[in-house]
């Protein structure tokens, strides 16, 4: 178990892990090329780059999961040569992963113990009630939502007794008052001396919770230690070369026939358990309708009846036209979405089906391929790369564009910029935006500024049942607060 606390104050002054001239290549791609960086005691470092400038490479390489081609790491003073995982552990650094490593069938307290032998249900009360993390021992994995399993995460590597805490990116799935509860045991962690690297893309995080902000740009530092109330525009420049776009207009729906109308329906998790009941809605051709609410509420086992994965247990869903001609961009964009040892040509098929009679047309997969990436900016890639090669955000990027032009007369979207960086979440959203005269939209989402922004109506999941629907207004604040509300079940219903 962890020490009740540091056996004596650190010194704040020497860095308790720093890498020189880090490079690290993959064929031609250069993810990293000589990487400087410190990291202190009782300091939150942010790092911030956009999708594919090389964060995760390196985060890989500090983890021991990757080698790197060249350059040190030292830690506490020390080099360090072939760092694997099990020697990153040992030197007390910890990883949490964008995608949580934990099994689902088991509870907290095995999934903890099949890193640290000998922890008990007592012994990690103990460990997050010191530190603010909220998480019953005995409860099983899956019945936890994702700010709930991000606890059992940082639980994890803290019953290791790691000293030093790599995020990536922590918040991408959390709500406001997740990413608020997490920050907080950030804050302790840092009293109690421990070093973080915290991952981010989000720079209106930054100054509210970093001490100091390096900046990465196409595998390179384009700047070290700036201090983290830097103003964002200023760090969104060095992330990408010049300014970002603006945000898509909104423009007034003008919506035609129905493309679905969903009728009182019920369904069920894969265990059989209410995932959801009595939800009804209709959508229409020119109309985005997003879906909001709280991972755990029963959106996902709705997706999976709207677009065929699961059967409902009751009510009735209306198809205009064919039933299931549908678009579909899921969450999870790895096991999902795409497959990971197939090119970007081959992946572009799986869905689309671009072909002539039986045979399938890879040269025009190959130039879909090539559209998606000159048009979504899909960076060092082409039709031959593998889908493992991308990285989260630019895979997600071409999920997008092969079901976007599929011409489908419903989309459904899931999570769609869970994970980008801005310039990213933009041009995704435009993308979204000028997609809806061609299609009726359904955007699944946590985010309320991305449904106020993009939707014409926001219907309310809580508990497995809508609690709300409003008409979307772009910009108000007391909508925004209604919203948060009905996402927690503590307002009124508000009926469109």
């Amino acid at each position: 178990m962890p020490r009740s606390r540091p056996p004596q104050a650190p010194d704040r002054t020497r860095p308790v892990l720093s890498c020189r001239g880090v490079s690290k290549a993959f064929g031609e791609v250069r993810a990293n090329q000589d990487i400087d960086l410190d990291l202190y005691p009782g300091r939150v470092h942010a790092l911030v780059g956009e999708n594919g400038a090389g964060k995760s490479t390196l985060l890989s390489i500090l983890s021991g999961r990757l080698r790197p081609d060249s350059g040190r790491i030292e830690i506490r003073g020390r080099a360090v040569r072939q760092l694997s995982p099990a020697r990153a552990m040992a030197a007390g650094l910890g990883m949490v992963h964008q995608r949580f490593m934990l099994v689902d069938s088991l509870s907290v307290a095995e999934n903890l113990a099949l890193g640290a032998k000998g922890v008990r249900s007592p012994d990690i009360r103990r460990l997050a009630k010191r530190y603010g993390l909220d998480v019953d021992p005995d409860r099983m994995v899956l019945d936890l939502s994702m700010g709930e399993r991000q606890r059992v995460e940082i639980l994890k590597i803290l019953c290791r007794d790691a000293e030093t805490l790599f995020l990536d990116e922590p918040t991408s799935v959390l709500t406001e008052p997740e990413i608020r509860s997490l920050f907080r045991v950030l804050d302790r962690l840092r009293a109690d001396g421990r070093a973080i690297l915290f991952v981010t893309h989000k720079l209106a995080e930054i100054s509210g919770l970093a001490d100091e902000v390096s900046v990465l740009r196409r595998g390179r530092m384009a700047a070290r230690n700036l201090p983290a109330d830097r103003d964002p525009r200023d760090l969104a420049r060095l992330m990408f070369g010049r300014d970002t776009a603006k945000a898509p207009e909104r423009q007034p729906p003008s919506p035609g026939r129905v493309v679905i109308e969903v009728e009182s329906l019920s369904g069920r998790d894969s265990h059989g358990r209410e995932a959801f009941r009595d939800v009804s809605f209709d959508l229409r051709k020119g109309e985005i309708l997003a879906l909001l609410g709280v991972a755990g509420n029963g959106q996902a086992e709705l997706v999976q009846c709207l677009t065929g994965l699961a059967r409902p247990a009751s009510g009735r869903i209306r198809f205009a036209g064919r039933a299931g001609d549908l678009a579909y961009v899921p969450e999870d964009r790895y096991l999902t979405g795409s497959v990971a040892d197939m090119t970007l040509a081959e992946n572009m098929l799986l869905t689309s089906g671009p072909g002539s009679g039986r045979l399938l047309d890879l040269g025009r997969a190959r130039r879909m391929a090539q559209q998606a990436i000159d048009e979504y900016g899909i960076s060092d890639a082409h039709p031959e790369t593998r889908a493992r090669e991308l990285s989260g955000g630019n895979l997600q990027k071409l999920v997008l564009a092969r079901e976007l032009a599929r011409e489908t007369p419903l989309v459904v979207l899931e999570q769609p910029t869970q994970g980008l960086d801005l310039r990213s979440s933009l041009q995704v959203r435009s993308a979204i935006a000028g997609h809806r005269e061609a299609s009726a939209v359904l955007l699944v989402t946590g985010d309320t500024a991305e449904a106020l922004g993009l939707a014409d109506r926001v219907a309310v999941m809580f508990r497995g049942r809508i609690s709300g629907t409003l008409e979307a207004v772009r910009g108000d604040p007391g909508q925004a607060e209604t919203l948060g509300r009905l996402m927690a079940g503590l307002g009124p219903e508000a009926q469109a």
